[in-house]
């Protein structure tokens, strides 16, 4: 009898001790998922104060484009990106058919590129850039 009391307190207390370890590691992953989601509000709070400050956002464009200096298809993408939105491609043709623009009639006045960003772009993709 002494046995089987044994028994039944050493099930008993094996039962209760996981269910305490199965809710000990569902607080931890609730903490983590906590925290994971704290941070990335507070990485929204700061990209929109970047977004709202336009000397932030200056910095920021400056920072991008330091990084991506080596990175050609870094550097494209962030270029594309822009020209992708219409509102942005809109003001930039706009700026650069401006006078003292970029643009001489309707082809690229490529001796004011600074960066020698063109020399890697074949006939037909600069063709297609001015087609848009």
């Amino acid at each position: 009898m002494l046995k089987k009391s044994f028994f039944i307190a050493a099930v008993i207390t094996l039962m209760l001790s996981s269910v305490l370890f199965v809710r000990a590691q569902e607080k931890s992953s609730e903490k983590k998922d906590k925290q994971t989601q704290a941070q990335s509000e507070d990485m929204q709070k700061c990209m929109d104060k970047i977004a709202s400050d336009s000397h932030m956002r200056g910095m920021m464009m400056q920072k991008m484009m330091d990084h991506t200096k080596v990175d050609s298809t870094g550097m494209m993408q962030m270029c594309k990106m822009m020209m992708d939105n219409p509102e942005m491609h809109k003001m930039m043709m706009k700026m650069m058919q401006g006078e003292g623009g970029m643009m001489d009639g309707k082809k690229m006045n490529h001796d004011m590129m600074k960066s020698d960003s063109t020399k890697t772009m074949n006939k037909s993709e600069h063709d297609s850039h001015h087609k848009k």
